[in-house]
């Protein structure tokens, strides 16, 4: 198995799915009437951030510390919920209180779509490892 052009499917496939929740959100905006470009932008760094370094770190483990992929995938898990944690903590700072429910709606939509992206990928890639 080539690991590295698994790394390069992860990255086009998390880029899929982060324009899929985009048009998703757009279609929401346009029907509803909702203004959640600045809850898109965030969650969509948000994804592509930790999609990306998750997927970095995963190519670099596999490839020297493979007795390591049990506690990489544990940590993943663990940073990407402090990561979301931190966004909305200072969200609700910075914006207040009125605008957290809709910013936590979209924000959700885009961290479960990664979490559950993230959980087929590699579990598909345990089982060939």
């Amino acid at each position: 198995m080539d690991i590295t052009k698994q790394c390069t499917n992860y990255i086009a496939e998390s880029i899929i799915l982060v324009i899929l929740v985009n048009l998703g959100c757009y279609f929401a905006m346009q029907l509803g009437g909702y203004d959640l470009l600045a809850a898109q932008i965030v969650g969509t760094l948000f994804v592509l951030v930790f999609e990306i370094a998750s997927v970095l770190v995963w190519r670099w483990v596999a490839l020297k510390h493979r007795n390591m992929l049990p506690s990489f995938f544990t940590a993943v898990s663990g940073f990407r919920f402090l990561g979301a944690l931190l966004v909305m903590t200072v969200w609700y700072l910075a914006t207040g209180k009125e605008n957290i429910v809709m910013f936590l709606v979209v924000f959700f939509v885009f961290y479960f779509v990664s979490l559950i992206h993230h959980s087929i990928f590699f579990s598909r890639m345990s089982k060939r490892l």
